[in-house]
């Protein structure tokens, strides 16, 4: 994939975000414009799609832990996409729905880092990582793609890994004790409807961070390091839930990790405004 592939890809992905619109590769782009295969070509994507976008990176939502799903995106580490900032709304947020084309509400375990985590031959352990660790944020991710659910790995990654918005909630700083396998309900318009664990990840989610700290070395390099600052979300603790509909959700992860909160509303066309 060329650098001038990459950048056609990238300009159609960044302004199907804008427009809240699936792409029509074969439509809108060259017919001899190569697609990224691997890992590192949707990188690639991705760094043009953040300098188009003129957004700062705020974390990243790390996905392919296992390593029977890592084939999928041309690699054998687990990937990422990133956070960028206009597309995060500190909880309670309200979250226009014509902002999105097929929305995934996931509740998430998410950490922000107090400190760099530079790539490195010697793998960190999981206190190395715990370490970095200034804060646990209980979030929602809203899950969102420009190309379809179907499209091959490498080319979701490059559309930031299907990221439509991230909904932080209020940091813990205490968060070592905390049950972070522990339960996580989620609530639309006060009626429970899914209720999951942070066991689904991978027993511990601290361990997708830490997974995606050891995947910098010896796979193809992220779009930007893991820094300071950033917060790594670790994917789903709930079954994804379809937004459809204007309304108040709410997800409680138990004990003292905060209650997050979106209010959705639907904008109507600038037309039926006018009337």
């Amino acid at each position: 994939m060329s650098p001038e592939d990459a950048a056609r890809l990238a300009g159609l992905l960044h302004a199907a975000r804008q427009e809240a619109r699936l792409v029509d590769l074969l439509a809108e782009l060259p017919a001899d414009t190569l697609l990224p295969a691997t890992p590192d070509e949707a990188y690639q994507v991705q760094a043009e799609i953040v300098r188009l976008s003129g957004e700062e990176i705020r974390g990243w939502k790390v996905t392919a832990l296992k390593e029977e799903n890592r084939a999928a995106y041309g690699g054998t580490r687990p990937v990422a996409g990133p956070l960028l900032s206009g597309w995060v709304f500190p909880s309670p947020a309200e979250v226009p729905l014509s902002r999105f084309i097929a929305p995934l509400l996931e509740c998430e375990f998410a950490f922000l880092l107090g400190r760099d985590l530079p790539p490195r031959e010697t793998p960190y352990t999981l206190e190395e990582i715990a370490e970095a660790v200034a804060a646990l944020i209980p979030a929602f991710e809203i899950a969102d793609g420009r190309v379809p659910p179907n499209a091959p790995g490498a080319l979701r990654l490059a559309d930031s890994m299907g990221n439509g918005a991230f909904i932080p909630g209020a940091p813990v700083t205490d968060w070592r004790a905390l049950d972070r396998a522990g339960p996580v309900t989620v609530r639309i318009d006060g009626i429970e409807i899914e209720t999951g664990s942070g066991a689904r990840i991978l027993g511990d989610p601290l361990k997708a961070v830490q997974h995606l700290a050891n995947a910098q070395p010896k796979c193809a390099p992220l779009c930007a390091p893991l820094r300071a600052g950033h917060i790594i979300t670790t994917g789903t603790a709930t079954t994804p839930v379809r937004l459809e509909r204007a309304g108040r959700v709410e997800a409680d992860f138990g004990g003292r990790v905060s209650t997050i909160e979106i209010k959705f509303f639907k904008v109507l066309p600038f037309h039926e405004l006018a009337c």
